[in-house]
């Protein structure tokens, strides 16, 4: 866990949140819409100094970044080795990332005398496809001050001062970090298919659950696809492994975090937090299953098995092939 700011960060006149709606320090500067314009310029101006004479220098390549509309630093002075990025630039990552995605840009602000930024963005066209009380947010956030590495995190936290920045960067799946160097940039356009692809497998994600969620599943069903899933991944179930690996899955099927043991959703939770080991905790929800789903050490097994899971087609193989290789191992263990 990284180390959460005291307070909100809001700690001067010149620092602001701006948002759709009043947050819960009371400090927020309610607008119908944010925009770019919303957010001050951050320049880059030479670092000078004077003589005793009274003639004014500039140290050579070194610059401070300062706010446009104050005409004060936001930041530490550096060389040319060292880019700037800001709100405004991550409002534009933003609309470019986002191009042709619904989405509302629901809380900005700068924080701690403006040396620190932040975006919160809603994912609209997911809201159609979350279940009660979840929201998937992007979080764009970052440092003037060589403080806070450049970051796009996918969280549940919509950003709204210092301590829920914390949070999305530390509690949610980072996407994209990365220093202020030369290479800032071109890391920055790498990084656009892959937010693009987390916000699509977000939503293929949200979709298959909810058709899991609605479509019910019985122990011996369950049994019988994990068995599937074993032999097709190269397991023996007359091994004592596969056969406390399988008894652990249906064990996570029935009294895993959130599930019942009573839907296709309830299979695939099981099959997840057991291999993600995610069935202690109890306080996780489905981002937190999508997560271990999607970036585990098991991403791949755990991928294939939601596609199989998904259709028809999977769900029937995965069980035909777990009632043979069920019976093949009752049958050699009354041989035996």
């Amino acid at each position: 866990m990284g180390t959460y700011p005291m307070g909100h960060g809001i700690d001067t006149n010149r620092d602001f949140q701006l948002g759709l709606e009043q947050a819960w320090h009371r400090l927020t500067k309610v607008l119908p819409a944010i925009t770019r314009e919303h957010l001050p310029e951050i320049l880059r101006v030479p670092l000078s100094y004077t003589l005793p004479d009274g003639t004014i220098r500039n140290w050579d390549g070194i610059t401070v970044p300062v706010s446009a509309d104050d005409g004060l630093p936001v930041g530490v002075s550096s060389g040319d080795s060292y880019t700037t990025f800001g709100p405004r630039e991550g409002f534009d990552h933003v609309a470019e990332v986002l191009a042709g995605t619904r989405y509302t840009v629901a809380s900005a602000g700068m924080i701690f005398n403006r040396s620190r930024w932040f975006l919160s963005v809603d994912l609209d066209e997911l809201r159609e496809v979350s279940r009660d009380g979840e929201k998937f947010n992007l979080v764009w956030s970052g440092g003037l001050a060589k403080n806070q590495t450049p970051s796009c995190d996918l969280s549940h936290v919509r950003a709204v001062c210092a301590n829920t920045v914390a949070l999305a960067r530390d509690g949610g799946q980072n996407l994209f970090s990365s220093r202020l160097t030369r290479n800032f940039n071109s890391r920055l356009d790498q990084s656009r298919g892959e937010i693009e692809a987390a916000v699509g497998m977000a939503r293929v994600w949200n979709q298959t659950l909810q058709g899991l969620e609605e479509t019910r599943a019985t122990v011996d069903e369950a049994r019988a696809v994990y068995a599937g899933e074993l032999v097709e991944s190269g397991a023996s179930l007359t091994s004592t492994r596969a056969a406390n690996i399988l008894d652990g899955m249906l064990a996570t099927f029935q009294r895993g975090l959130g599930n019942a043991g009573e839907t296709r959703a309830d299979v695939l939770h099981g099959f997840t937090q057991f291999l993600g080991r995610g069935a202690e905790d109890s306080r996780k929800g489905s981002f937190s299953r999508w997560v271990s789903s999607e970036f585990g050490t098991f991403a791949s097994r755990k991928a294939e098995f939601a596609r199989s899971l998904s259709n028809p087609t999977g769900w029937d193989r995965l069980a035909s092939a777990g009632r043979e290789a069920l019976a093949d191992a009752r049958r050699g263990a009354v041989t035996a």
